[in-house]
């Protein structure tokens, strides 16, 4: 995969949750400069096995959704611990004009869970910089009990 300018890596974990899309943004109130673009976009981790996840890119290539059909964790008797948590990294490749810094504006999460009566999920997501030490983190907990709801 090539990269240029930056890299922007997204982790999500899941907990009892089934998770899709992630919208990442990099527009805000301002038009973004000429040849800023997403030029690549990578896809790893136990909640995106190969095949399982999949992108648009915005006709401006200044945003991106992806969507995971097979993000999600279970808990309870018979499931297996790796079962329980799942993750998916989710890297962009970024052209950024000189002279001009890279950020993202808004990422979106939405998805659906089902959840026993005081069972507790968490979905979290940590956002770096490749090469950079400074990460912001966000993170949403759910507890049941919950069936089919959806959150944004």
């Amino acid at each position: 995969m090539k990269f240029f300018a930056a890299i922007a890596t997204f982790t999500a974990a899941a907990l009892s949750v089934v998770a899709s899309p992630i919208i990442v943004d990099a527009r805000d109130a301002e038009t973004a400069p000429a040849g800023f673009n997403i030029t690549s976009i990578g896809v790893n981790g136990s909640g995106c096995p190969l095949g399982t996840a999949y992108y648009v890119l915005s006709p401006d290539r200044t945003a991106v959704t992806v969507t995971f059909s097979n993000f999600y964790a279970s808990a309870g008797p018979g499931i297996k611990v790796t079962e329980n948590r799942k993750n998916c990294d989710v890297t962009l490749g970024v052209h950024v004009p000189s002279g001009f810094s890279f950020g993202i504006a808004t990422v979106d999460y939405r998805g659906y869970y089902q959840l026993d009566a005081k069972v507790t999920a968490t979905q979290k997501a940590i956002y770096h910089f490749q090469g950079q030490l400074q990460q912001a983190t966000a993170r949403s907990t759910i507890t049941g009990p919950i069936s089919g709801k959806e959150y944004l």
